[in-house]
């Protein structure tokens, strides 16, 4: 069912949604990134241009970043792809929305002190996704207020 879905909404559900697909692909990409360049945030740092990754190193190492941005990104492109082949579909869209969130913040704070081009676009893809959190629970309030008037429910 799930993947008749997929192939017969696939691109009728993309476009209107487009920026949670390129949120969570910068997302994955950031998290591979990671992955292939071990030594990115640590050599960075210890040769002094680096400045940004100080913070985030400061709460994990570059390995765990990876890792939890790779599993991150990943799901959230397979709620994105899932997308209404269940009805709470919305609502998971808002909560990866929300909780991609902390990733962006954290890239703001850790390129703060840099205030350059890195910090400009990740204050770029939070307010992205701030936008998204209200879309995508925007939907999930007009799949409730569907079901409710096919029930019968009055909405106050």
């Amino acid at each position: 069912m799930i993947m008749a879905h997929i192939r017969d909404n696939f691109t009728a559900a993309f476009f209107p949604r487009w920026a949670e697909w390129a949120a969570a692909m910068v997302l994955l990409g950031i998290g591979l990134m990671l992955s292939i360049h071990t030594d990115l945030m640590v050599s960075s740092v210890a040769n002094g241009y680096g400045k940004g990754y100080e913070f985030m190193l400061n709460i994990a190492g570059q390995s765990l970043w990876a890792t939890m941005l790779t599993v991150f990104g990943s799901t959230r492109l397979a709620v994105l792809l899932i997308n209404g082949a269940w009805r709470r579909s919305p609502v998971a869209r808002a909560v990866m929305a929300f909780l991609s969130c902390f990733f962006w913040t954290q890239l703001v704070l850790s390129f703060q002190p840099t205030f350059g081009f890195a910090f400009v676009m990740a204050c770029g893809w939070l307010l992205t996704d701030i936008v998204n959190i209200m879309r995508a629970a925007r939907d999930a309030r007009t799949v409730e207020d569907v079901l409710a008037r096919g029930k019968g429910i009055g909405l106050d």
